[in-house]
């Protein structure tokens, strides 16, 4: 099979697709032939050596957790999943699910086959939702639902989304638009995406300082921050727009320890959509979109031959969105 590979830690530009091996499924795995597949942040944070210490790589690694495709082969044990049938869902590096304890174990998306681990990380495909959208789902849909069920949200309570045009914000804040009011940082041409997503104002982080904005237009603070972009000090100080007693839920890597906030009175969680998956947490997702809730997520899409361009891409430009790989020939667009 053709897959696209990385040799050693580095940028996507050291990326090249190969001849390797079609992985055979062990027990609980089944074997898909792979239609489409979405890119992560987590994809470069694993093959670029940023979290090799939590998340060490063996090489050649194939990199993508997210896809979509038909089942080709069933492992010994799998129950729930017929071959021939269409599915979508997410995997992981073995580094990845034992370090953070999921059992979503795969052989790398970017590839013509792929095996991958039975069980909630996986769903059948609903026929009206095409094998590329289907690939941009599970990821940030996992992660989005999370920190909306996570955050115990009222009506009415003012949230800041802090990184609102990327994957997961197409998914958080369509899920609370007209539940909260949303505040949502962006910048340029993003603006008209994210307030189509359902924010309620907007936050130029280009041109303002996000937590004085904040505060300025909202002076006792906000109920919550959902932060999707920050990490480190930018996080610690954007943190003070939190009125007392305020929630931060965050999705990345490197949100400091509660302590290092300097302030008892707030709750700081971080979430983890993959620590946080049910049987019905990916047809949830589907559903939502299927009702026109969640909007197509897909801002680029490629063939796969230009696989490796679509990693360097993501790498280098500031994007909303999901992009998206397809196992069909083509070109970036």
């Amino acid at each position: 099979m053709k897959a696209l590979v990385a040799r050693q830690y580095g940028p996507p530009d050291l990326f090249a697709i190969e001849d390797r091996p079609i992985p055979e499924p062990g027990p609980g795995r089944l074997q898909v032939r792979v239609r489409a597949a979405s890119l992560n942040p987590a994809d470069l944070l694993m093959t670029d050596g940023t979290i090799r210490e939590m998340v060490p790589l063996d090489f050649p690694y194939i990199p993508g957790t997210d896809f979509a495709g038909t089942v080709t082969k069933l492992g010994p044990g799998v129950d729930g999943f017929a071959v021939g049938e269409e599915v979508f869902g997410f995997g992981a590096p073995p580094s990845f699910a034992n370090g953070v304890g999921i059992s979503a174990v795969t052989s790398g998306a970017m590839a013509e086959y792929a095996v991958f681990q039975a069980g909630p990380y996986l769903a059948r495909r609903p026929d009206d939702v095409s094998p590329e959208v289907a690939a941009a789902l599970p990821s940030t849909g996992m992660t989005g639902l999370a920190v909306v069920e996570a955050g115990g949200f009222e009506p009415g309570e003012k949230v800041l989304v802090i990184g609102a045009a990327g994957g997961i914000g197409s998914v958080v804040v369509p899920l609370l638009a007209g539940r909260v009011e949303i505040i949502a940082t962006t910048a340029g041409e993003d603006e008209s995406y994210v307030r189509k997503l359902g924010a309620d104002s907007l936050i130029d982080y280009l041109e303002n300082d996000v937590t004085d904005e904040t505060l300025r237009r909202h002076p006792g603070g906000v109920d919550a921050i959902i932060n999707l972009a920050l990490k480190g000090e930018p996080l610690i100080e954007a943190a003070k727009a939190l009125r007392p007693g305020g929630r931060l839920l965050s999705t990345t890597p490197g949100t400091p320890k509660p302590t290092a906030f300097g302030r008892d009175d707030l709750t700081v969680t971080v979430v983890m959509g993959t620590l946080k998956i049910r049987n019905d947490t990916l047809p949830t997702i589907a559903a939502r979109l299927l009702d026109g809730t969640l909007p197509d997520p897909i801002s680029r899409r490629y063939g796969f031959d230009d696989a490796a361009r679509a990693f360097q891409d993501f790498a280098g430009m500031r994007h909303h969105g999901k992009f998206v790989v397809s196992m069909a020939e083509g070109t970036a667009r």
